[in-house]
């Protein structure tokens, strides 16, 4: 018969000792993995520290004899794996607040969560916070709704770039934007719950909460997400113990669940269950796994196994671990899965395989690691008893390297379905259910072992682990630096990016004018992020949806913009409207945006910067006088060619002659690049001249300019800029562009350019804006990339218009309405990791070549059906009935496919654009699209 191995010395909790000398030279550190301490027989760190509670705690808990313990703990692991000693900067306060407007703080002993303090210290430095005791921290009544609570950071350890670390004091205190909390009884073996009091009524986002938790290591229930989600499972008895909610099993799963109120005159019960059971099982089963789920139950506490014919000591070890039960906790019992043949080399050996999922911004579940522990196959193989490695080397041992990419698939697919289904049950749950009104599960540890089932090897889900999930990953990436953060990076994305729209709402900005499309991308970010607009507009409407406050005010002249924005601000003063920023999504109204930031004493684009913009040729006056030497880019007068004003017929020849031939024209204040023509000689010169003299509207600045023409691809760079900082920045490639004119034709996400030409675009369009002043904003530049490197040809003091906010939105998850938002408000964004998830490749329509399409019924009845299609993107400018009727050449709209390849893009654009009836000769959307390789 085989040994019982049951492990029930592990179902006694071990006191741990936390008296020690502050100065002495070695140390205690706290194991949460088996609630024991180790020693340390070296402390090569200063513990000479202040880590006292704040001064505004009122109680100190009896668990801060504890902190010294933590510290220590800290400071052995920086040390250990090269990283700098912990920095005391307690004496002198950090008074300013962060410009991310995020603090996120992790409540627990630094052993639980290094990989997310690292990660975090380099994605947003200074901002993840670890927090080793309650009374640095303080609750208050939230300003916003008195019946929830803020929480308030007072001291804190924060992370830096490079692992550096700091002790510090907060002056005014941080309001935290998310807590991850693991001082409560299920995550340290009840020694320190302090931290279950603060989640009650948190306005706060945070990672899972008490009552979450109860749900996500419950292994019973989790093992019923797994048979909704196709994950193969060992067929499973569960006895609960005063069950607190519905298990919902589906019909065809092989899972029975025995419920129990009592513990005393139950055991025949069991035992008929039992033997019921396992006459049910297989012939293939040989062995019975036997062990306790709930909260408190990890580690491999109280698991045992059995030989299948011990039926005696499979019903003793179920009914022994009844008495160790609290409510909502239960029994289980399932067949054993056995990774080797009795053939194998590895016969006596099994191992586990830990899968790592976080929850990326969107809602995406991402399956970051997956990582193994071996260990004899008659005992319990976890986290805390194993070394652990990588899947493919594990593979490898059992002679399965020819399955490891099938295996991994389903590893990888299965996981992602779990977390899935742990999201969609959530979202159907109350507040009260749910544990807080910012609580969710973010990342989770899936635990499977590898059986064979039939011919073939597939990966059993056992059990799911919540956030406490991370310190098997953890080990694997302190073993291999090389994966450093690659467990936990988008649960860190997600914090930032939950704790940056918490900030969102509580502001408000001023937003001046509304045009159609622009209504439509603002309403959509409002709806979604639950933030507050003030709305200024020319006309006489107060109905927009989502706008808390509407001014009707009429800046539409705007020479007399510093008159506007002085009569805005005595608006704002009178009606007791306080903002945070302003914004504006019209080009028109840059600079008077600008000037009611400066007034107000709000981030703003700048007012100089804004206002060069209008001048082409200001912009290249004043780029070229940038021949400074500098050491990391290269000067900004390589970026802008000759130009020359030309100020009526007489001055066209000499104009001509300082840039060169051949040279384009345009208007020194035009709008949109439809307004230039390229010239090859000088009677060329004298018609484009005419004509765009033409096209200004009246009392227009008369200008025109010449530049010297160079050839090139066209791209445009839409640049995220905080305090003349760049935050992100993303490239579309233009295709061709009409004949006769620049008008815009196709276009290509992510560039087609090789990387460091890229980079040459994004640094080329990025000192280009901050030279000549702009300093907070997103903005729009369109380069050519030449022979010679990037030329500039425009800048855009907003937001790029038409489809770029939805390609990148698409893209990059990254939505560029949100940012300008962020930036008017004074919040800094922290992007995601910028790697494109697909390929976008489009063509736009424009009145003189597809009026007859646009205006085709057919074509509309086309446009309805792909508005559905997930991997179609219409984008429509303007109104696209009677189109025929516009006198403006410029695009209308856009139709843009997305796939996972360039080529794959090519081949579905151009066959929907025949299904579309678009393409002839003059519009040969092939040609148009046959750069973009």
């Amino acid at each position: 018969m085989q040994n019982q191995n049951s492990n029930m010395e592990q179902l006694v909790d071990i006191k741990t000792s936390s008296s020690k000398n502050p100065d002495q030279k070695c140390s205690i550190f706290l194991s949460s993995d088996s609630n024991e301490s180790f020693q340390s027989s070296y402390c090569e760190w200063n513990r000479k520290v202040d880590l006292s509670p704040s001064e505004f705690v009122k109680e100190v808990s009896n668990n801060d004899k504890l902190i010294i313990d933590y510290y220590d703990a800290l400071q052995y692991v920086l040390y250990q794996t090269n990283y700098p000693e912990t920095e005391d900067r307690t004496a002198v306060p950090r008074t300013s607040l962060p410009e991310s407007g995020i603090s996120i703080v992790v409540l627990a002993s630094p052993v639980e969560c290094m990989a997310i303090l690292l990660e975090g210290g380099r994605k947003c430095p200074g901002d993840m916070l670890l927090v080793l005791s309650k009374s640095w921290i303080t609750l208050s009544p939230s300003d916003l709704d008195p019946s929830m609570n803020s929480l308030f950071v007072h001291k804190a350890i924060s992370f830096d770039k490079g692992g550096r670390s700091f002790i510090d004091v907060f002056d005014p205190p941080r309001r935290v934007t998310y807590f991850m909390n693991f001082f409560t009884n299920a995550i340290t073996g009840g020694q320190n719950a302090e931290g279950e009091d603060l989640e009650v009524n948190l306005e706060c986002p945070m990672s899972s909460s008490v009552k979450l938790v109860r749900r996500t290591d419950d292994k019973l229930w989790t093992r019923i997400i797994m048979a909704k989600a196709g994950i193969a499972y060992p067929e499973t008895l569960a006895f609960g113990y005063q069950i607190p909610y519905k298990y919902t099993v589906p019909e065809d799963a092989k899972i029975k669940i025995v419920g129990l109120s009592l513990k005393e005159g139950v055991d025949n019960v069991i035992q008929d269950e039992i033997v019921s059971y396992l006459n049910s099982l297989s012939e293939r089963v040989t062995k019975v796994v036997v062990k306790p789920s709930g909260i408190k139950w990890n580690g491999c506490k109280g698991v045992s196994f059995h030989d299948r014919q011990e039926v005696k000591s499979i019903c003793d070890a179920a009914i022994s671990l009844l008495w160790y039960l609290e409510p909502g906790d239960g029994i289980l019992l399932e067949d054993f899965c056995d990774p080797s043949d009795e053939d194998m080399e590895m016969k006596d050996y099994s191992f586990r395989i830990r899968a790592n999922v976080c929850r990326a911004p969107g809602d995406v579940p991402i399956t970051t690691t997956l990582v193994c522990g071996i260990g004899m196959k008659d005992r319990p193989v976890g986290g805390c008893n194993s070394n652990p490695q990588s899947l493919e080397s594990t593979l490898i041992q059992w002679n399965l390297q020819e399955s490891t990419e099938e295996i991994k698939e389903m590893l990888i697919q299965g996981s992602e379905r779990i977390l899935n289904g742990i999201i969609d049950h959530e979202n159907a749950l109350s507040v009260f259910e749910k544990g807080g009104i910012g609580a969710q599960t973010n990342i989770i540890g899936i635990d499977y072992f590898l059986s064979k089932r039939g011919e073939k090897y597939v990966p059993v889900g056992i059990e799911v682990n919540s956030h406490d999930c991370i310190r098997c990953c953890q080990r694997y990436e302190f073993i291999n630096p090389s994966s450093a953060g690659k467990s936990v990076w988008p649960l860190v994305e997600t914090m930032i990016e939950r704790s940056q729209a918490f900030m969102l709402k509580r502001k408000t900005i001023l937003v001046l004018g509304l045009g159609a499309i622009c209504r439509k991308l603002v309403l959509e970010a409002v709806i979604e992020e639950k933030f507050k607009i003030a709305l200024i507009d020319t006309i006489e409407d107060n109905s927009t949806p989502c706008v808390s406050k509407y001014i009707q005010y009429n800046f539409s002249d705007h020479t007399q913009d510093d008159l506007h924005a002085d009569s805005i601000v005595k608006i704002l003063q009178k009606q007791n409207i306080d903002v945070n920023g302003c914004c504006t999504f019209l080009e028109e109204c840059t600079v008077l945006a600008a000037m009611i930031n400066k007034k107000l004493g709000c981030l703003g684009a700048g007012v100089k910067g804004v206002a060069m913009v209008k001048k082409k040729s200001e912009i290249e006056q004043v780029l070229s006088r940038c021949v400074g030497d500098i050491s990391h880019f290269p000067k900004a007068y390589l970026y802008v060619e000759r130009s020359a004003i030309i100020d009526n017929i007489a001055s066209l020849s000499s104009a001509v002659a300082e840039v060169g031939l051949p040279c384009v024209l345009k208007l020194e204040c035009g709008p949109r690049t439809v307004c230039t023509e390229i010239c090859q000689n000088l009677a060329e010169c004298s018609q484009a001249f005419n004509d765009l003299q033409n096209k200004m509207s009246q009392g227009s600045d008369s200008s025109v300019v010449a530049i010297r023409y160079i050839k090139g691809t066209v791209h445009n760079v839409d640049l995220v800029v905080f305090r003349r900082k760049l935050v992100a920045a993303f490239v579309v490639d233009n295709g061709s562009t009409r004949p006769g004119s620049f008008t815009e034709t196709a276009a290509c996400m992510p560039s087609c350019l090789s990387s460091d030409k890229v980079g040459q675009l994004v640094t080329a369009a990025y000192q280009c804006c901050t030279e000549i002043g702009l300093e907070n904003g997103v903005f729009n530049v369109e380069m050519k990339m030449t022979p010679m490197g990037p030329k500039l040809i425009k800048i855009n003091a907003r937001m790029g218009g038409f489809y770029y906010r939805h390609w990148i939105l698409k893209c990059y998850g990254v939505d560029m309405v949100k940012y300008v938002f962020m930036i008017a408000s004074g919040i800094k964004p922290i992007p995601p990791k910028l790697n494109a998830s697909c390929h976008i490749m489009g063509v736009a329509f424009d009145p003189s070549t597809h009026a007859d399409v646009l205006d085709s019924q057919k074509f509309r009845n086309a446009m309805e059906y792909i508005k559905g299609q997930n991997d179609v993107i219409l984008t429509a400018d303007k109104d696209l009935r009677n189109v025929s009727n516009t006198n403006q050449e410029e695009p209308m709209c856009s139709v843009a496919v997305c796939t996972e390849s360039r080529v794959s893009a090519k081949e579905k654009l151009l066959s929907l654009c025949i299904t579309l009836g678009v393409g002839s000769p003059e519009y040969n959307v092939q040609h148009l699209i046959s750069d973009f390789r």
